[in-house]
């Protein structure tokens, strides 16, 4: 399901996504330091299936998708995937494909955005994810928007000559509590 236009704070907006913001997430994608903290990964990347996938997305159930803007112009992406409507859980993600943004607060904004339209329009109980240990900017953006530690997953993966910690986060809808 592609997501709602949703007004935040300070320029920041999770807006309906189009197959132009998709085909610019997947440019974004292939350079090392907008993925250096993605672990393995597997998803088709060609030009020639940005039409089928985001066509999948766009019906899927158990997801909502949303393209990141700031200050109008689009930034990256994040949404909720696995959503399971019968234990009301959903894992999610983000990703900011403009490096040189990094650290203005607009993937906390993003966060919050989005996990406010799952308490409130999905009515959901839980949001989980996982995230680079390494990878401390999406850590703390999470963290800020309210996710806790759950766990830690040792070596998940390895990729270019080391292995790789996993930080695992959720959070819980306080409705639900």
């Amino acid at each position: 399901m592609l997501g709602p236009r949703i007004e935040g704070e300070r320029g920041i907006a999770l807006i309906t996504p189009t197959l132009d913001h998709l085909k610019r997430n997947v440019e974004w994608m292939t350079r090392p330091e907008t993925t250096r903290f993605w672990g393995v990964r597997a998803m088709d990347l060609r030009p020639e299936h940005a039409e089928k996938r985001f066509g999948e997305n766009a019906t899927d159930p158990t997801l909502v998708n949303w393209t990141i803007a700031f200050e109008g112009e689009q930034v990256g992406m994040t949404g909720l995937f696995h959503i399971d409507w019968i234990t009301r859980d959903a894992e999610s993600g983000i990703f900011i494909g403009r490096h040189d943004l990094y650290g203005k607060g607009i993937a906390s904004e993003a966060i919050r955005l989005r996990t406010r339209f799952a308490w409130d329009e999905l009515r959901l109980r839980r949001i989980h994810n996982w995230i680079a240990m390494r990878n401390r900017g999406s850590r703390r953006a999470n963290e800020k928007a309210g996710y806790r530690q759950m766990g830690r997953f040792p070596r998940s993966w390895y990729r270019s000559g080391q292995w790789h910690d996993e930080w695992l986060g959720e959070i819980l809808n306080p409705d639900w509590v």
